[in-house]
């Protein structure tokens, strides 16, 4: 995967937006215009609305959306599911589910992070749940970019691109990561990565190309803007 800072939206990236904490960076407001295919979940359709754009596909229980912004999508054309409200998955994952499954396999997702811990804690999950079918999601926030990376049998890497003096931890979400490779950093890893352990926080990255290299595991790479 390829983690370029200028360019985070490709044009086969599908822009999701959840219902937390929004963001307030205008590059990121900028994406959700631009964006060339963007779904929202629930209350999430608000800050798209909020900036002139309407979701190509909107999902959700509508308890965090107004009746008015659900009736301006409606009347934009979008496509709608609605949920019942009480079932066994949140509106979020839901929606990236259903994103997997009509073929989406790049994913930006704004308003995952802040807010509720738990509802920030999930999304995690959600990410590195896709990220083990073979996904590639990042969680973009004001500060941070967070993307879950797996590896089974077949390494897998993630190049940074532009992020020069950026701090970078690495935790593992899985009971060890097998062989972390790092190449562009302040300190050198080259080995296994177990959970609860803190040895993968703040790095720094120190050069204009670096890469971090996972040969078996699960692990999440939140690098801090």
């Amino acid at each position: 995967m390829r983690l370029q800072a200028e360019k985070l939206l490709s044009d086969d990236t599908a822009l999701v937006l959840l219902a937390g904490k929004p963001p307030r960076s205008g590059r990121l407001l900028n994406a959700i215009v631009r964006a060339p295919y963007m779904a929202a979940a629930d209350g999430g359709a608000a800050l798209a609305l909020a900036v002139g754009r309407k979701p190509d596909l909107l999902i959700g229980d509508f308890d965090s959306l107004s009746a008015a912004g659900l009736a301006e999508c409606r009347e934009a054309g979008c496509e709608i599911l609605t949920l019942p409200a009480a079932k066994d998955l949140t509106d979020g994952e839901f929606l990236l589910q259903t994103l997997w499954e009509r073929g989406r396999r790049r994913l930006l997702v704004l308003s995952a992070l802040g807010g509720r811990i738990d509802q920030t804690l999930a999304n995690i999950a959600c990410a590195e749940k896709l990220a083990r079918l073979g996904a590639e999601v990042l969680l973009v926030h004001d500060d941070a970019i967070l993307c879950p990376l797996y590896a089974a049998g077949v390494p897998q890497e993630l190049s940074l691109h532009g992020f020069g003096g950026k701090t970078l931890s690495l935790l593992s979400l899985s009971e060890a990561c097998e062989r972390v490779e790092l190449s562009g950093f302040e300190y050198p890893l080259n080995g296994r990565l177990k959970r609860r352990q803190t040895l993968g926080i703040s790095n720094v990255v120190r050069a204009e190309a670096a890469t971090v290299r996972l040969t078996g595991g699960s692990l999440l790479v939140c690098l801090n803007l």
